[in-house]
This record gives C-alpha cells, structure tokens and sequence, in this order.
C-alpha cells in the first residue's frame, strides 16, 4: 500500500470511529431525559429487527476490517540480509531510526515524514522533504543517494539497492511555515 493510500485510510478510519462515538455519545446523553426518544426507541426496537440485524451485520463487517487493517500494518517488517554463509535479519524500525537521525541532520528545523518499505531485493524510501531551489535539488539527490548506498551497504551490511523517492514542497509552502 503506498503513503497516500495508507494515510487516507488513516484518516478515513480515525474520522468513522470518532464520528461514531461522537454520535452515540450524544445519544445515549439525550436519551434519559427525551421520553419521545425513548418510545421511539423501543419502537424501532421491537419493530424493526431485521434492519437492526444488518446495522448489527455493518458493524461487525466494519470492525473486523478496522482489526485486520491494523494487523496488517503493525507487524514487524525485517529485510533477510545473506552474504555468503552469513545471515543478518536487519528490522524495519532499525532501518527508521537510522533514517530519521540522517533527515534530522539534513534538515535540523524541519519534520520530514518519510516511509520505509522492505522488498525482496530493495528497500524504498519514500520522503517528503523541505523546499529546495531547483539547481541545488540534483546535487543535494546525488549526495542522499550516495550516503544511503553507504549507510545501508557500509553499516548494515545491505547488499542490494536502495530506491529513494523523494517530492520537494514548492516555494509556496516554506512561506506559510
């Protein structure tokens, strides 16, 4: 699943269950003191039980994605390094953490948010980074590709490529922070 997709589904999820609570929320407030709420209550209750099977149906449907979404994205993700007859397993968040420090090097005043992504014969790097004058964008590229061949073939021991995709946030955004 790609940076955007995952955030969006995110942010789709997050807004549904908070929405939800909200709403019951005021419900179940309301519902003590409003007799007419009440009668009309028991009424859609005890008259309406089909369509109060499928609400039930929608929401378990929705929680179970709700549960399989995030099994999905939070289990440990680990790059198999072989080199001969030596085997490393290198994690992912070791592989965030080595990222971040670099992107706070390279950036110290600014949150870069970036995505780490372990394939079977390359890692990808996807990041978002501050605005960069365009002649000085390839040079500044060079270097990052440069230093993380380095980081990832010196210090981890990791044989294959690294591909880096990298977007620059325009002029317009450095005015507005």
């Amino acid at each position: 699943m790609n940076f955007k997709l995952g955030r969006f589904f995110n942010l789709a999820i997050s807004f549904i269950l908070g929405s939800f609570f909200f709403v019951v929320g005021a419900f179940s407030l309301v519902l003590p003191w409003s007799s007419f709420l009440q009668k009309m209550t028991t009424e859609l209750i005890l008259e309406n039980t089909v369509m109060l099977s499928l609400f039930g149906l929608g929401f378990i449907l929705i929680g179970l994605s709700i549960v399989i979404y995030t099994l999905l994205n939070t289990r440990h993700r680990y790059a198999h390094i072989r080199t001969g007859d030596l085997a490393v397993i290198l994690d992912e968040n070791v592989i965030h953490q080595y990222l971040e420090a670099y992107w706070q090097k390279q950036f110290p005043h600014a949150q870069i948010l970036f995505q780490v992504t372990i394939k079977k014969h390359a890692i990808q790097v996807v990041a978002d980074l501050p605005y960069l004058p365009l002649l000085e964008q390839k040079p500044f590229l060079e270097r990052v590709k440069q230093d993380l061949s380095d980081l990832f073939g010196e210090v981890m021991g990791y044989p294959y490529e690294v591909h880096l995709f990298v977007s620059f946030q325009d002029e317009k955004a450095l005015a507005t922070t």
